[in-house]
């Protein structure tokens, strides 16, 4: 590339614009530099949002990257696990069978905890909350504060 050949053009463009833009009437020269202000705006702006979408294209590319040799990881390792157990034998406990266990854990003189909510918050009561309230105390809710007696407790148990 021949350096001086560009600089001489460049310098013959600029005197050229210099000339026409001094012979326009002042309103020209005045909308002449709000269109370059203008198009230097649009140009920052272009540019700025070009790189913006270059990274964020460039973030969830690697983001779905990581996400796929996390589940490729995942299913490799529960496959290696469930191979692990086939092999020594292991047996996994049905969770139905240790639902049924913690349902019957759960039931107070006959009457199930999981069934009793506050009638203000409709939070679950919690084992301590059903335990003091069996010993005839008073218990308040640990989400809304409501308090609950005994006699409170068996009315909404009727209902």
């Amino acid at each position: 590339m021949d350096w001086k050949n560009i600089a001489d053009t460049v310098v013959l463009w600029y005197e050229e614009f210099i000339q026409w833009y001094l012979v326009q009437p002042i309103y020209g020269q005045i909308l002449t530099i709000v269109g370059i202000i203008a198009l230097l705006a649009l140009m920052v702006t272009i540019i700025y949002f070009v790189i913006k979408g270059i990274a964020y294209l460039v973030y969830y590319i690697l983001k779905g990257i990581y996400y796929l040799l996390k589940g490729i990881g995942l299913g490799i390792f529960k496959l290696c696990e469930g191979f692990y157990k086939l092999v020594s034998g292991e047996i996994n406990v049905n969770k139905q069978t240790e639902n049924n266990n913690t349902h019957s854990e759960n039931q107070f003189n006959g009457i199930q905890s999981n069934i009793i909510y506050c009638n203000e918050c409709g939070k679950s009561f919690s084992e301590n909350m059903m335990r003091k309230i069996h010993s005839n105390e008073n218990v308040f809710c640990t989400n809304c504060g409501k308090g609950f007696s005994i006699e409170e407790f068996q009315i909404s148990l009727t209902h």
